[in-house]
């Protein structure tokens, strides 16, 4: 009976291994991968790293990091930061329109390089990220301290978790529909004052 026992595991195996059986959402070479920045059309350095730091953190979640900047590695492109009025409303006397709320983003592409010279694969596309803060009103004022520094905070935050699904969409994995999908215009929302 023991030697049969020891047996099956070896030929489950070789079984697998023969039909053809693979992980699925495996990096074809088989190695690890290095992060990049390659280019940065933002001036908020930090925000750019963070878009890294993410990718790295998806990356070493599923046992995928490896350290430096060599190959095979994904490089990185964050293309642009920016953010739009949201909630507006009358404020002051006399009323002045005013933004409540402020959307705050971020958007990037990411791609993989085997080796120096070699083409990019899996590129990603353009993939975006948002965060909405709340316009801090001191006296029925905007408060441009407050507003930077939560400014701040929300497109480092978006960035992360830009990077995360980068690192998703590259490895394969999938995801929500309407996450990381551009969005070229945002519908303007309107209310109806009664009459």
């Amino acid at each position: 009976m023991m030697p049969r026992r020891a047996t099956s595991p070896v030929l489950l195996v070789t079984a697998l291994s023969a039909c053809g059986y693979h992980v699925a959402y495996a990096d074809p070479s088989g190695g690890r991968l290095h992060v990049k920045v390659v280019r940065s059309m933002i001036p908020d350095a930090v925000a750019s790293d963070e878009v890294a730091a993410g990718v790295r953190d998806e990356l070493a979640r599923g046992g995928w990091l490896e350290a430096g900047e060599r190959y095979p590695r994904v490089e990185i492109e964050v293309l642009r930061a920016d953010e739009a009025s949201d909630a507006i409303g009358a404020s002051g006397t006399p009323a002045v329109p005013m933004a409540r709320s402020l959307d705050v983003g971020i958007a990037a592409r990411a791609w993989l390089v085997e080796a120096a010279g070699a083409a990019p694969e899996k590129d990603t596309g353009d993939m975006r990220a948002e965060d909405v803060i709340a316009v801090d009103l001191a006296a029925g004022v905007g408060d441009p301290t407050a507003e930077a520094l939560h400014h701040a905070d929300a497109l480092r935050a978006s960035a992360r978790r830009l990077g995360r699904m980068l690192a998703h969409r590259l490895l394969g994995a999938p995801g929500p529909s309407e996450d990381g999908v551009s969005v070229p215009s945002r519908p303007m929302v309107r209310s109806a004052s009664p009459q």
